[in-house]
Parts: C-alpha cells; structure tokens; sequence
C-alpha cells in the first residue's frame, strides 16, 4: 500500500506522467510478495581485515534482520558504504517486506584483496 501511495506522491508533484504511473502501479501488482515470516535473509561475505581471510555466513530470520549490522566486519560495511548502498535503507526495505532473491551482490578490491558481498532473502 506505500509503494502505490508513493507513485500517486510522484504523479502529484508531477516528478511522473499518468502513463509512467500506470506501468509502475502495474509492476507493483505482478511483482511477488513476501511469503510471511519464515523467510531468511542470507548474507555472505568475503573479505580481508587487516590482511586475514574474513569469511561470514549469516543466515536470519526475516524478523531479526535488524540484528545483520551486529555480525558485518567493518571492512564489509566500509565496502557496501563505497558501493553506495546504505546498510539502514536495505533493511528498511526487508522490513517492508521483500520478494525472494539477491538485494544486493557486490565484487569488489579493498586494499589488494578481494571482497565479495551477496546479501539475499530465500
């Protein structure tokens, strides 16, 4: 229900057309909903800090997924900061309730080394 109420937001202040508006209320419809509280949200990573392999598998409850920022090597949050993902947006989009699949799924370099990020909810 926010997400239609945003796009009549944006016909409002005229930021989109009647026509833009339709196919974006359409997406919204055929777009899967969340299955309920039984979803997890699964994160891997990666990385090196300070040199050392830095491997985390975290596998969340939908319900807890407040608790993700807790279990993040810094070096892992410093690389989805610079990716530009912003880690309290991501889970407030997972409390609004997400379809399944990746969010966000980054490869990238830190310091010479390798750091890879999927964060997904299955």
């Amino acid at each position: 229900m926010e997400d239609r109420r945003r796009v009549l937001e944006m016909v409002r202040s005229g930021e989109i057309g009647v026509e833009e508006a339709l196919a974006l209320l359409e997406a919204l419809e055929a777009r899967p909903k969340a299955k309920g509280p039984f979803q997890v949200l699964k994160v891997r990573i990666n990385a090196y800090e300070e040199g050392k392999p830095v491997r985390v598998n975290v596998n969340l409850p939908l319900a807890l997924a407040e608790l993700l920022e807790a279990f993040l090597p810094q070096e892992a949050k410093a690389t989805l900061a610079g990716k530009g993902v912003n880690l309290k947006d991501l889970l407030q989009v997972v409390r609004e309730g997400v379809p399944e699949g990746k969010l966000v799924e980054i490869a990238a370099e830190e310091e010479g080394h390798p750091v890879q990020i999927l964060v997904e909810v299955a």
